[in-house]
């Protein structure tokens, strides 16, 4: 995600060099802004999982906070 987001930030100084088009440069700018939020939350979310999982041992765990933890697992893993 990082190289992404570097390289989004290179074509927009590239292209607006080539074409002083600050529109588009700014537009590039708010996606790559965007992705770095998005990886922030990831981050952080995925920080979140492993606490929760460690609050109660498995056996512990009632049945529908283990299946929360195996939906949030499951979407970490598809977001990657």
């Amino acid at each position: 995600m990082n190289e992404s987001i570097e390289e989004l930030y290179g074509k927009a100084q590239e292209y607006l060099e080539k074409t002083k088009d600050q529109e588009l440069y700014d537009y590039l700018l708010s996606l790559a802004s965007k992705l770095e939020q998005y990886a922030m939350l990831k981050n952080q979310f995925g920080y979140f999982l492993m606490h929760a999982q460690a609050v109660a041992p498995y056996d512990a765990r009632p049945r529908h906070f283990q299946e929360a933890l195996e939906r949030a697992k499951k979407f970490l893993k598809d977001a990657e």
